[in-house]
Order: C-alpha cells, then sequence, then structure tokens
C-alpha cells in the first residue's frame, strides 16, 4: 500500500501502519460491484476515527468524524484511492440551512421585528414591522429611522437598555410617517461589542392601538363611565382571569339572580361555566377582545341561562391578564326561540319554500342540487324538479368559474350582480349573495345562492342612463351656450359651446367654483342677475359682452333652480348694424 502524506493527514494514519482492508469500510464495501463493473466510483460519505479504532487502528492521530469526497478507480496493481476533507465545506451547508430557516421564520413573524442602531436608523426588518408602521414594503422601512416615532421615548428606551440590557412589555404612542398615531407594545434587547459598548438594538413590536384606544375611551371619564355602568341594562362586571367578581352593576346582579351588587360582588363567574371560562381566558390572552361570545351559564340557584358577551382583556406592563371586563346580555329567550326553530326540519323546509329570493345550493360546477320555487320561477322553470337537472353555469357561462374563482379566496360575495339567460334564453339581470361551503382540506364543495330578479330596476337604469345621454347630446348640440351651477356656484354642466367661448373642455369647468375661476365676473351685471335669480327665484334677462372676447355681444337668460341657477345665453354680435365710416 502506498499513501501520500495528505492522505495520512487527513485519515490520521501513521505510516508505519499496514494491512489496511479498502472494503472494511461498510460504504465501500457496499459499492465494490459497482466499482468492479464500472472501473470507478465517486461518493461523499463521513469517516468515523472511532469505528477506525474499534477496527484495530489505535495508532490513529484524530478523533471524531470527518466528510470525505471519495474517488476510487481500478488500476492493474489494485485499486487507486483519491479522497479530499469536505468538513468545512458540508458545515458550510448545513449552517446556510439553518439560517435560511431563521430567515424564513423573521418573514413570516406576525410581530413587527427590527434591528436598529442606537441612534435609531434601521438595519433591517420583517414584513409585519413595514406593514405597522405604514411602509408599502421592508425596503422602505430600512431606509426609516425609528426614533423620529418618538424621540423623547427613544431616548429613555437606550437609556434603558445600557443598564437594564432588554426591555420587555415597553409601551409607547409613535407617530407613523403618514402622519397616524399608533400604541404600540414591545420588547426589546440591547446587543453590546467586546468593550461593553451598546452597538445595536433589536426589538419585537406588536400594534396595541385598538386596544389601547378602547381603553383610553373606557378611562376617559370616571363619572360617565359609572352613570352608564349602574344604569346600562347590560350586566357589566370585572373580574381576575381566575373569576372573581370584583365590581359589576344591577344588572348583571339580576342576570344571574343575586340580591344586589354586594352578594354578586362575592361570587365567581368561573363557576357558572367552568370550561367556557377556562376557553374564553385562553383566546382573550391572544385576541386582546371577544365580541358576541356565546354560552350556556348556570346560575347559583340553579337556573340554565344563555348569555351573549363582549369580554376585553386588561393587561400590565410586562404583558400579563390582570382583570377581564365584560358586558353580558341575558339571550335566553331568543336562544331558545332559535333552538325551536331549528328543531324542526318542516318550520325551515316551508320557509325555504315561501321565500321570494331565488335560494339554492349548487356544485362548484354549477349542478343544481337544492332551489326553491322562487329560484325555479326566476329561472323559467314550471318546478323546482325541473331545475334540479339543470347547471346554474349555463346562465352565464364565462361569469360563472369567475365568481367560484372569487369564493375559493373571499368565502362569500354580497350584491354580486350579472346579465344571465333563463332556460328558456330570456335575458335577466339578477342580483345575488353567494357563499362557499369547504370541507376540512380547505376545498370548496358546495355553493349556496341567494338570488333576485333585479331585471326591471336594471332595464329602468340603463334607461335612464340612455336618457341622460340623449339630454347632454342635445345640449351640446345648441349652437348657443348653456352653463349649469349649484346652490355654492359650482359648475354641474357646461355644454360644448359655452367651453369653447372661454377657451377650454367642458370637463375641466365642472366642479370648479364660478368666481374663484371668472374673478372679472365679479361687480358685472353678470353677478347681479346670477344671485338675483338664485336669491329672489326669479328668471332674469340682460345684454352683456363676453368675458372673454369683447368683440361679442350676448342675450343672457338666467333661470332659478332647485339646487341653483341655469344660464342661456345667444351670440347677437352677428344681428347688430355695422358703424357707418
Amino acid at each position: 500500500m502506498d499513501v501520500n502524506q495528505s492522505a495520512l493527514e487527513i485519515t490520521g494514519i501513521s505510516e508505519e501502519t499496514s494491512g489496511i482492508d479498502l472494503f472494511e469500510n461498510h460504504t465501500i464495501a457496499q459499492k465494490r460491484e459497482k466499482l468492479v463493473k464500472e472501473g470507478s466510483i465517486k461518493f461523499q460519505a463521513p469517516l468515523d476515527f472511532e469505528n477506525i479504532k474499534n477496527t484495530g487502528f489505535s495508532t490513529l492521530t484524530k478523533s471524531g468524524t470527518i466528510f470525505i469526497d471519495w474517488n476510487i478507480s481500478v488500476i492493474d496493481a489494485g485499486f487507486l484511492v483519491q479522497i479530499q476533507d469536505v468538513t468545512k465545506v458540508k458545515k458550510s451547508e448545513e449552517s446556510l440551512k439553518e439560517s435560511e430557516k431563521y430567515r424564513r421564520w423573521f418573514d413570516e413573524d406576525l410581530t413587527g421585528d427590527f434591528i436598529a442602531t442606537p441612534e435609531g436608523k434601521v438595519i433591517e426588518c420583517n414584513s409585519a414591522f413595514a406593514e405597522i408602521y405604514g411602509f408599502n414594503n421592508c425596503k422602505d422601512a430600512v431606509q426609516a429611522d425609528i426614533s423620529k416615532f418618538n424621540s423623547d421615548d427613544w431616548k429613555n428606551l437606550i437609556k434603558r437598555l445600557k443598564t437594564e440590557h432588554k426591555v420587555q412589555g415597553h409601551q409607547s404612542t409613535h407617530k407613523r410617517p403618514d402622519g397616524k398615531e399608533i400604541h404600540i407594545v414591545a420588547n426589546v434587547v440591547a446587543i453590546f461589542n467586546d468593550f461593553g459598548e451598546l452597538v445595536q438594538v433589536k426589538g419585537y413590536v406588536f400594534d396595541d392601538t385598538e386596544r389601547k384606544e378602547a381603553e383610553d375611551a373606557l378611562m376617559g371619564s370616571e363619572e360617565k363611565y359609572r352613570r352608564l355602568f349602574d344604569e346600562d341594562l347590560t350586566g357589566d362586571f370585572i373580574a381576575t382571569p381566575e373569576g372573581k367578581i370584583l365590581e359589576c352593576n344591577p344588572a348583571f346582579a339580576e342576570i344571574y339572580g343575586f340580591q344586589g351588587c354586594g352578594k354578586a360582588v362575592r361570587s365567581e363567574i368561573s363557576q357558572f361555566n367552568p370550561a367556557g371560562w377556562a376557553t374564553l381566558i385562553d383566546h382573550l390572552r391572544d385576541e386582546r377582545k371577544i365580541q358576541g361570545y356565546q354560552r350556556w351559564h348556570v346560575r347559583p340557584d340553579g337556573k340554565e341561562i344563555h348569555v351573549v358577551a363582549n369580554v376585553v382583556g386588561i393587561f400590565n406592563d410586562s404583558g400579563a391578564l390582570v382583570q377581564v371586563k365584560g358586558y353580558v346580555f341575558d339571550d335566553t329567550e331568543r336562544k331558545e326561540a332559535e333552538d325551536a326553530l331549528m328543531g324542526s326540519e318542516e318550520k325551515y323546509r316551508r320557509l325555504f319554500d315561501e321565500d321570494l329570493t331565488g335560494d339554492f345550493i349548487a356544485t362548484p360546477k354549477g349542478e343544481i342540487i337544492e332551489c326553491n320555487p322562487a329560484f325555479a320561477e326566476i329561472y323559467g322553470f314550471d318546478d323546482c324538479k325541473k331545475a334540479l337537472q339543470w347547471n346554474i353555469s349555463k346562465s352565464n357561462p364565462f361569469d360563472w368559474p369567475y365568481m367560484v374563482t372569487r369564493l375559493k379566496s373571499e368565502g362569500k360575495i354580497k350584491g354580486y350582480q350579472s346579465w344571465q339567460r333563463r332556460s328558456d334564453g330570456l335575458r335577466i339581470h339578477v342580483v345575488a349573495n353567494v357563499v362557499g361551503i369547504f370541507n376540512d382540506s380547505g376545498e370548496i364543495v358546495q355553493v349556496k345562492g341567494y338570488v333576485f330578479d333585479d331585471t326591471e330596476r336594471k332595464k329602468t337604469e340603463q334607461e335612464l342612463i340612455h336618457s341622460k345621454s340623449q339630454i347632454t347630446e342635445i345640449l351640446d348640440s345648441i349652437k348657443d351656450g348653456f352653463v349649469a351651477l349649484n346652490h355654492y356656484w359650482n359648475f354641474i354642466y357646461v355644454n360644448q359651446r359655452a367651453a369653447q367661448y372661454v377657451g377650454v373642455e367642458p370637463d375641466e369647468l365642472v366642479g370648479q367654483n364660478l368666481w374663484e375661476r371668472f374673478p372679472e365676473l365679479v361687480g358685472t351685471n353678470y353677478e347681479t342677475a346670477f344671485r338675483r335669480a338664485r336669491d329672489e327665484q326669479e328668471i332674469q334677462y340682460f345684454k352683456a359682452q363676453c368675458i372673454r372676447m369683447n368683440d361679442h355681444g350676448f342675450d343672457v337668460s338666467v333661470y332659478p333652480l332647485n339646487e341653483g341657477i341655469s344660464v342661456y345665453w345667444r351670440d347677437i354680435t352677428q344681428h347688430k348694424k355695422p358703424e357707418k365710416n
């Protein structure tokens, strides 16, 4: 066996070592048949020095495991083995993969993560940070200075970080670059160099504005709150996270069967439904507030009641839930009525069948699974049985796939409008609310729809649009000037001829104020007549020169309108007799 110096250094085998069997290596042994058949093999495999020592090579100078690129060729004298230590490359690849994993976590985090200098310059941030502070993307955010969002607060935060090294639950009001004020809660960590100098600030920011505004509004007026609290017909309470009532109003005591607030305050709301309370607290810690929370409660006197509640979590500066504020409504009667209604399939079927709206359930391909008589009538069928043999996508082959695609992303669509063909070919316009029904895998499996035949209204609307277009066309065809002004002297209509007199397009005048656009009219016969027509609601007639073409004279008529005036003028220049020389 011949071994060069590089191979000895890589494998840790001394020059005196002999008798090494190449095929004692398990990986090489598995590739022996391929090696003999093809004449050479290349592969990468780890070299475990402990396993080598266990085979009798106690003189090895290395330990642990390294990664080797092997290149083995068959030669006349035996085998030529070429090896290269790629351990560093292998570790770099693994490190890169690990780094990529953390980058993905950073980008996908819903909390606004950032790294900044002590002066506030943002060095790096994720998408959530950019969104919180109103930037279009991270690139724009990285050019920002976070200290400018609240300079005094940033200075105090840096001062604390230099002594405390990290600050949790830091709350502050920041002003975004677009001027919007937000309330944030942040955890920040200081990064120091070897000399103990603060060089970077890492932060994790949460936009707490909505909760803070609700809290501030609640605390803004203690007297008003107390009066509303006591007189509110809704049961208001404050409790600990464990459920102990700290405060309540008379309505709360009445809902839960207590003789007064004094006895209610000694109770625990968690005992009315222990499992429901535990779930509510878990959700509050994540969501901060919950609206429309519904549960059955057992009062201390044993009576079951159904309540609907809005609850808000109150957190301390460390982010711990310390109180629960709730607003409870006794919903028992409605719930019992709802349960009674749901208990009778026949009642629902009757409501479904008698609904004047066309109700249907279809597959994503448009096959009708169920419908009511109104649906059958809208689409030209004699009864529901015939409608169930139809495919609604045929009513508009281009519209239906588009609507299903929208449902896959939006879940439901309200007020969807479309021109469609009935089964008998008649064209109708419908307005629909549609809801997608999805399975556990998130795939749309059904489409529920509520359709209203809007054809008559739509046709009337189109006729009005056409009529307005005709009126506009007529007014534009008049060779005399015509404009309409609202009560505030803004142009609401200008015909082509009127615009030509002042050298602009009609659209350039619409919406502009008469006196601001043409100040030269102030103090003239025009202003006097215009104001008299508007204020006294009397038609005015007068003759005047054109404000832009002095050689033109006009015969002007001003008509009062309910919300302004209309002005019509005729060019009478051509009717004037030429002056004698």
